[in-house]
């Protein structure tokens, strides 16, 4: 090639070694030039779970099949798991996140809701109104993020205790699926 406006020759040949398939890295000799691996590598990450309550004093199952409620005095599943516990033991996030939503219901009281990613989220129900999260917040694993009370009136007759449950891809979950319940 030739530079039209100097008339002087241009070299454009450039060797590049190629990329080996078989183990996915740039050839040693260009490993320290800067140049970045063009095919990235997935990145295992180590997603970690606690328990909401540390120190419950009883934890009920979850449920699917109809139980009576007396509170509501009807049957119902009961999809969530309670923690038993006295008012104001604080409620942990059971693992990182972004809070969602901070609410209060009439039937539901105070309830905090945390996305997770990947489409999961975890959903605590009956705390007291001392919530120090806000919308937007990040939470790590183990934070604190609120207090057990009586503020479900659906549960109300049994007492202060977290009224927790897991949402997958839009479907309320057993939370045993994530949370080691073996030790409790």
């Amino acid at each position: 090639l030739v530079n039209r406006e100097s008339n002087t020759e241009i070299n454009n040949e450039q060797v590049i070694p190629p990329i080996d398939q078989g183990n996915n890295t740039i050839p040693d000799d260009e490993a320290n030039s800067g140049v970045k691996d063009p095919i990235d590598e997935p990145v295992s990450t180590v997603i970690t779970f606690v328990m909401p309550v540390s120190e419950a004093s009883e934890i009920t199952e979850y449920s699917e099949d109809l139980v009576f409620n007396p509170a509501l005095n009807r049957f119902e599943s009961h999809k969530a798991v309670d923690f038993y516990a006295s008012e104001g033991t604080d409620v942990l996030a059971v693992s990182g996140g972004t809070i969602l939503s901070v609410e209060n219901s009439f039937l539901e009281g105070y309830t905090i809701t945390i996305d997770h990613g990947n489409g999961l989220k975890s959903v605590y129900n009956s705390l007291s109104d001392s919530i120090d999260v806000v919308v937007g917040q990040t939470v790590n694993t183990g934070d604190v993020i609120g207090e057990v009370s009586v503020s479900n009136r659906k549960e109300d007759n049994l007492g202060a205790h977290l009224h927790f449950y897991m949402i997958e891809n839009g479907t309320t979950i057993n939370p045993e699926k994530y949370l080691n319940f073996e030790n409790k």
